[in-house]
């Protein structure tokens, strides 16, 4: 369901405003986000920037075309929340699981702008800018996906070549050994049965 999870985020926004810039906070949701950037790029934003903490995860979102950026968050500006991308996001996508991103996805919202969060926030009281996102009028997304539904745009996109989401598995494992893969260090395990074959 990560394929699906990543379109939501940005797949509705750029059908409706082709070409608008796009801004990726990565993290914890590791694969979430960077397919997120993928998929954007895919889909033609003009500007796609992703941030992260990972070395790692910053050059396979610069693979797939996004502008990646390594962060620490702590840096000044992205704790002011001065946008990259002068004037600032159409769309902006925090799988950070951290207060920062999700602060910092919200703040360099465009006056209009939709933010969506795929991460869990388990702390008491987690903040939101309300009165700046009620000046801008922001919009703040969050729940779970619907991948049933957005599976079918997801599987096109990939047949047509323009998102190579493979970029991003660092394993591939027998099923018999997915419990080893999913706990390996990475940012995608996939696994698969072997494939049978049956007498005629």
């Amino acid at each position: 369901d990560n394929l699906p999870d990543a379109w939501r985020t940005v797949g509705p926004y750029l059908a409706a405003q082709p070409g608008a810039p796009v801004l990726v906070v990565g993290g914890q949701a590791k694969s979430i986000g960077l397919f997120a950037a993928g998929i954007a790029v895919a889909l033609g934003s003009t500007r796609v920037d992703y941030i992260d903490t990972s070395h790692t995860r910053v050059a396979l979102a610069a693979s797939l075309g996004a502008n990646a950026q390594h962060v620490t968050g702590k840096e000044p500006w992205l704790r002011k929340g001065t946008p990259i991308h002068g004037g600032g996001y159409a769309v902006t996508v925090d799988a950070s699981n951290h207060r920062w991103g999700l602060d910092y996805a919200v703040r360099t919202l465009a006056p209009g702008g939709t933010a969506t969060s795929v991460g869990f926030y388990l702390f008491k009281g987690t903040p939101l800018p309300l009165w700046q996102m009620y000046l801008n009028e922001s919009t703040f997304r969050i729940g779970l996906s619907n991948p049933r539904a957005d599976l079918p745009a997801v599987l096109e996109l990939v047949a047509s070549g323009r998102f190579q989401p493979g970029k991003v598995t660092t394993r591939v494992a027998d099923w018999d050994d997915a419990a080893e893969a999913f706990l390996e260090p990475g940012t995608k395990a996939v696994v698969a049965r072997a494939r049978t074959t049956t007498g005629a």
